[in-house]
């Protein structure tokens, strides 16, 4: 197949980075998918800049590939009659066609001779294909929002300026485009910003010099090669000036997404700021300004930082520093006014009245009400735990002022510091770490709680949430969680798992029942389970075998499912299988309860037995104990299968040699099913 270069470049006002974080991994893919539509299949790649989205190929064909187009009619016995005339079924197959009799084969379909006609469809030019393919592409895009300009006929995520198509090194020109997004084709392309100078270049003749007019003219189209010059000037001003940038990918991404050239400058504020707590300045700085935080050798937050500008020009970059500064230092005057204003007004003792004018949620009372939630529940944990009396107070202290920071100007200003600004006001010091840690984990792969009253604190927030909106029937479904929910589930999940909380839902759902509209224990326990694979990262077979053993506290059924896991990896994993599952398959209803040992014939059924009364005399202290005791198993459950008839005429033997096996399955089912294992 003949194939040519293809060039489109969507130039529009800037793309806003949540729009572009939103879609940018689908952009591609819905092209291509666009293509194989139109049955023109290539190699494609997308590159992007803050202004444009550039579709290149090389190799894309010049024309569809023609296509056989076939058709099958009525099978020859409805197709004509006993006089082998045409019928009407004929007729109609014809005319839906539009052709004649003269011009039907046949051929056999599902084994019977059926009217046949084909023909071969030539296929269209690329050249004629585009129009169609670039406006689908461009309405499947979806940013989140939406703009509408002018007379446009279709929103985009922001105005489209231009639109430069270049096929097999000839401009195209679809005047259809022009009028969906209002604005007039041409051939030219803009450069960066800072070098208007050469805007109104149209000596694009190819691919390769449009990518050497970008590269010329102040613009890094490729984002990987943005991204690449940050991280390696960052790496040079660490050298040069002897300090560590913190390195948020999230800013990181959204700063590659916002430039064009990007040029990382380093600057500074005042140390007197730096009497701030460090997520005060750190937020500032990422979430006002875009930057980087730096810290000395000793790992202390420095009064150095990093912008990343997009000027070309480098006399300017002296200029763009000192700008930074101004403003940054005008952020940080703020805070420190606000820092210094809720020191004195913030309520250290007990959950501020105020909190009741401010709604958790619709129909779940108001922040006050919560925190008095929370509160029962830390005491039913602790209830069931061995807390100490000095971290009982700790963890009812902490809860009590936990959201008095809401009311902070601080938190007001920066709501990401909501739970942290508490941390700082407090003027109790054993209450600061845990106030601090209250929201951990924040996400999948953040930290969890470092100290067990932090603990106990997240769990109360998380669960109160769950089931505050829970018992409003406002339950995640599809890939719809507002109030993250999965991820509280999971948070709790992988806190009782580090500090081996005793968590038994039974218990606690309730105890707990009296405090919410309407609680389904089932319901929430299923969301749960739910969230267990990928907390623990476990195949759900093993999860779905350790819930048959009926454990409600999260806690030891976490120690099953460690233990049934371990299975997977053992060395003994195949023998396991094999052996396991066979004890599992032969168990049936049987009368017998209790082993008769004096019918116990052979070496190997009574060697089995003393196995088994042996296994019960252990003083097993956990289900990993259990299950590397019933691993020793195998041996002796080969030899009773290999030299035991367990099916014998006599029902009573039969019963028996049964209800031995039955007994070492059910103390394997004291950790799981081992049925429901898929190895």
């Amino acid at each position: 197949m003949d194939t040519s270069s293809l060039l489109i470049e969507i130039f529009t006002e800037e793309l806003p980075f949540s729009g572009v974080k939103k879609e940018i991994n689908n952009i591609l893919p819905k092209f291509k998918n666009i293509l194989k539509k139109y049955n023109l299949d290539s190699e494609i790649e997308l590159f992007w800049t803050p202004r444009r989205l550039i579709i290149t190929s090389n190799n894309f064909p010049i024309k569809q590939p023609n296509s056989t187009k076939e058709f099958f009619g009525p099978p020859l016995e409805i197709a004509y009659n006993t006089n082998n005339e045409p019928t009407n079924a004929t007729f109609g197959f014809l005319k839906k066609l539009n052709i004649s009799l003269n011009q039907v084969q046949t051929k056999l379909k599902d084994n019977k001779e059926c009217l046949y006609y084909s023909y071969e469809e030539v296929g269209k030019e690329s050249r004629e294909l585009l129009e169609s393919i670039i406006s689908e592409w461009l309405m499947d895009l979806n940013f989140g929002k939406s703009m509408l300009w002018g007379s446009v006929e279709e929103s985009f995520i922001r105005p489209i300026r231009n639109i430069f198509i270049l096929l097999d090194n000839k401009p195209l020109k679809i005047e259809s485009l022009e009028k969906k997004y209002q604005f007039t084709q041409s051939n030219t392309i803009i450069p960066h910003r800072s070098n208007i100078k050469d805007k109104y270049n149209t000596e694009i003749k190819n691919l390769e010099s449009y990518f050497n007019f970008l590269k010329n003219n102040g613009v890094i189209y490729n984002q990987n090669e943005r991204k690449e010059k940050i991280l390696n000037e960052i790496k040079q001003i660490e050298q040069a000036n002897n300090i560590k940038v913190e390195l948020d990918l999230e800013l990181l991404d959204e700063i590659v997404a916002i430039t064009e050239y990007p040029t990382a400058l380093l600057g500074e504020f005042d140390k007197k700021f730096l009497a701030l707590p460090k997520e005060v300045i750190i937020t500032s700085m990422k979430i006002n300004q875009k930057y980087f935080a730096t810290y000395n050798s000793n790992g202390i937050l420095s009064n150095n930082f990093i912008v990343v500008c997009n000027s070309i020009i480098k006399s300017a970059f002296s200029e763009v520093i000192k700008g930074n500064m101004r403003v940054l230092k005008a952020r940080l005057e703020d805070a420190l006014f606000f820092y210094q204003n809720d020191l004195l007004s913030f309520n250290q003792n007990e959950t501020d009245l105020r909190l009741k004018n401010i709604e958790f949620i619709q129909d779940s009372g108001s922040i006050f009400d919560k925190v008095k939630r929370e509160k029962e529940i830390a005491k039913i944990i602790i209830q069931n735990n061995s807390i100490s009396k000095e971290s009982e107070k700790i963890i009812l202290d902490s809860i009590e002022i936990s959201k008095n920071d809401l009311l902070s100007e601080m938190v007001g200003e920066f709501g990401e510091l909501q739970g942290i600004m508490s941390s700082y006001y407090t003027n109790n010091k054993a209450l600061k770490i845990p106030l601090k840690e209250q929201y951990l984990p924040l996400g999948e792969d953040t930290n969890v709680p470092s100290c067990i009253e932090g603990a106990i604190i997240s769990i109360s927030n998380k669960l109160d949430l769950i089931l505050s909106l829970f018992a409003l029937n406002k339950i995640p479904s599809g890939s719809k969680d507002p109030f993250a929910l999965r991820r509280s589930a999971s948070g709790i999940i992988k806190i009782i798992l580090l500090f081996n909380i005793n968590f038994d839902f039974n218990k606690i759902l309730e105890s707990l029942k009296n405090n919410y509209k309407e609680i389904d224990n089932k319901k929430i326990e299923n969301f749960f389970y739910e969230r267990m694979e990928g907390a623990l990262r476990v195949n759900q077979s093993i999860i779905n075998a350790a819930l048959r053993a009926n454990e409600s506290d999260i806690a030891k059924l976490i120690a099953n499912i460690k233990a049934l896991h371990s299975i997977t990896n053992s060395e003994h994993k195949n023998a396991f299988k094999i052996i396991f599952k066979r004890v599992a398959n032969i168990l049936s209803d049987i009368d017998a309860k209790e082993i008769d040992t004096n019918l116990l014939e052979l070496d190997e059924e009574k060697n089995l037995y003393k196995k088994l009364q042996d296994f019960k005399s252990l003083n097993l202290t956990s289900p990993q104990n259990r299950i590397d005791a019933l691993l020793d198993f195998k041996d002796a459950l080969e030899m009773y299968f290999d030299k035991v008839m367990i099916n014998v005429s006599d029902k009573t033997l039969r019963e028996n040699r049964i209800l031995l096996i039955k007994s070492i399955y059910e103390e394997f089912f004291k950790v799981g099913d081992i049925k429901e294992i898929s190895f």
